[in-house]
């Protein structure tokens, strides 16, 4: 690659490599998705696949982040790293169409644009929490994922070696640490956002244990490491750093010693000691840790090559690393910690008689043939992946809570009639038994026809298309007699339709229909989660929690009637519609949607419709 660009070399490892990935992917969306089915049969697809592209893209980061400190800590997992990059990739594709998914889902079809919806749907939060940090909580979680995808952008755009050749390996490694950064904005993202919704303790615990898998996993590989170091840095003689024992030096195999603060890969090849920088030309990787090859040294994560006199890659290549003064005194081997300038040929120093080795299971991917032993480790790694991609899925699956009900019959047209009353909220006062059994339903053909008032017979709340209210073209007929297709809405005994076709409208004979009668119940004082009525119906399952508040928010600010939602002892929800006093309009923060408020005033039934008319809503703490 270092030479030109081409299609991608296939090997048979590469294959095995990319195939498992899938085969884990595909195993992991299949266990999350058959279980959500089987536990929570109400879900919407588009829940589902917004659930199962976020978790998968979360378990394989975990991942990614593992594999690097692992292969510092035992290198048979050293062939998880050859393409690794292959994992980045995918994990930020699952990643995107999460995202794109969600942004559609809650942030689209209202009237402001879903970019900026994004980061303003409830942007007063941006300041209160600093003045009152108990409300840290509810911070927005949306701008935490989407820099940590814009990060994850950077990462998977520039994981190409075009890049790496182009930008210099020192630039490309330290733009690839962004991967940090990303990953903690990617755990706030989830603690700040899904966490505060799914109130499952079991997804609190393995978060952070995945947390402490990867910051323990690195945490121990960096100790180590230093531990090394500081050993090494003891030994010192004449000016020169002595590095370590002449019997450490096995033939053909890499020794990594620190010398003035740097790493120096040694090498017994050929009959003598060489010394050459420890950083490999392509990604970093430590040569003191590879192997000869073909009379090469080679990296042992990607299998770059340099020759042990110059440190120069053979022709046509022309990468070069440092080399460094070597001498032995039959014990011990001792080098110049200053470097010669890349490629700057050394004599090297007497080996002697090297102590007996082999290669043993030193393998680069593209490699014709794994060694026996490292192909065995490999295929144990790979079925308690297997398992653990099973238990995963199978887990985060089963620890969701509730998703609500009800049922938004989309793509589905009914025809609808009756009485248009535009106070305190838009609703259709269907026939009466007594009053319209006689009626005929006018209705074209197109639409089903709705024989019966659906549920209870009670009123139905009208909405408009998408997060807004009643449309202008319905509105003005208060008291008269219409008929309109539509898409019905609907949760046990309470309905609503989405008034989505404007051709169908036409006001009726005779004008002037029977209005609804109110029963007064008296002045309650009520507490519960703010919420749109629309999506609470069943258009968005769940229509509850953080999660879903920016939706609310656009729902509420587009006209669709607030409701609250009230939770029993038993975790059961019911629904309260809000409305103003003395036939004024409720005047409310929209983005006080999806916090626990407080409503004081009179409780009425309109028809089965509970409705308390308040003056004002008073915004409490986080939970119900």
């Amino acid at each position: 690659m270092s030479l030109r660009y081409a299609a991608v070399g296939w090997t048979r490892f590469k294959k095995s490599y990319d195939l498992t990935l899938a085969a884990f992917l595909a195993l992991f969306l299949i266990c999350f998705t058959v279980t959500t089915l089987l536990r929570r049969p109400e879900v919407t697809v588009e829940t589902l696949l917004i659930r199962g592209t976020a978790l998968a893209a979360l378990v394989l980061l975990h991942v990614v982040l593992c594999i690097g400190p692992l292969a510092r800590l035992d290198r048979r997992f050293l062939p998880l790293l050859f393409n690794r990059r292959h994992l980045g990739v995918t994990m930020f594709f699952l990643a995107l169409t999460h995202a794109a998914l969600a942004l559609v889902q809650f942030h689209a079809f209202s009237r402001t644009n879903p970019l900026v919806s994004l980061f303003t749907a409830y942007s007063r939060e941006y300041s209160s929490f600093i003045a009152r940090l108990g409300d840290l909580a509810q911070f927005p979680f949306e701008p935490m994922g989407a820099v940590a995808l814009l990060l994850l952008f950077l990462l998977a755009s520039t994981s190409h070696d075009f890049w790496l050749r182009n930008l210099g390996s020192s630039l490309w490694k330290a733009i690839h640490l962004l991967i940090l950064p990303a990953y903690g904005l990617t755990v706030a993202h989830v603690a700040w956002g899904f966490l505060q919704s799914e109130r499952n303790p079991g997804y609190l615990v393995l978060l952070g244990m995945g947390v402490v898998l990867v910051l323990g996993l690195h945490g121990t590989a960096g100790w180590r490491e230093s531990r090394r170091d500081r050993f090494q840095a003891t030994m010192e003689k004449s000016g020169l750093v002595r590095a370590c024992r002449l019997d450490e030096l096995l033939e053909n195999v890499g020794h990594v010693a620190r010398l003035g603060g740097r790493r120096v890969a040694l090498y017994r090849t050929g009959g003598r000691i060489f010394a050459l920088s420890n950083v490999c030309r392509h990604q970093g990787g430590p040569l003191g840790e590879g192997r000869v090859l073909d009379g090469c040294i080679t990296c042992p994560w990607h299998g770059w090559q340099y020759r042990a006199e110059d440190g120069t890659s053979p022709p046509p290549f022309q990468e070069k690393v440092g080399t460094y003064q070597v001498r032995s005194d039959g014990e011990f081997v001792y080098v110049n910690p200053l470097p010669s300038p890349p490629g700057t040929p050394q004599e090297g120093a007497p080996a002697g008689t090297p102590p007996a080795t082999a290669l043993g299971d030193f393998f680069v991917g593209y490699l014709p043939q794994t060694p026996a032993k490292l192909s065995g480790f490999l295929r144990r790694v790979a079925a308690a992946t297997g398992v653990g991609v099973v238990g995963a899925g199978l887990a985060l699956a089963s620890l969701q809570g509730s998703l609500g009900g009800g049922d938004f019959e989309f793509g589905t047209k009914r025809a609808f009639e009756g009485t248009l009353s535009e106070s305190p909220v838009p609703l259709l006062i269907p026939p009466s038994t007594a009053g319209d059994a006689d009626r005929k339903s006018a209705a074209s053909s197109t639409p089903e026809p709705a024989t019966a008032p659906y549920g209870s017979g009670g009123p139905l709340l009208l909405v408009g298309p998408g997060k807004s209210a009643m449309p202008g073209w319905a509105r003005g007929h208060d008291g008269e007699a219409i008929r309109f297709s539509g898409t019905l809405i609907h949760r046990e005994d309470t309905a609503m339709v989405e008034m989505n076709d404007p051709g169908s409208f036409q006001v009726i004979e005779p004008i002037g229909g029977a209005g609804l009668g109110a029963r007064d119940l008296g002045v309650y004082e009520l507490i519960g989660e703010l919420v749109d009525t629309k999506c609470w119906l069943g258009v968005m399952r769940p229509s509850t929690g953080k999660v879903h508040r920016a939706c609310a928010v656009r729902c509420l600010s587009g006209g669709v009637p607030p409701g609250l939602a009230i939770r029993g002892q038993e975790g059961k929800e019911r629904l309260i519609l809000l409305a103003g006093t003395e036939g004024r309009r409720l005047e409310f923060d929209p983005q006080w949607a999806g916090r626990t408020v407080r409503a004081r005033g009179i409780l009425e039934n309109l028809g089965s419709l509970p409705v308390l008319r308040t003056d004002r809503l008073e915004l409490l703490g986080n939970t119900p």
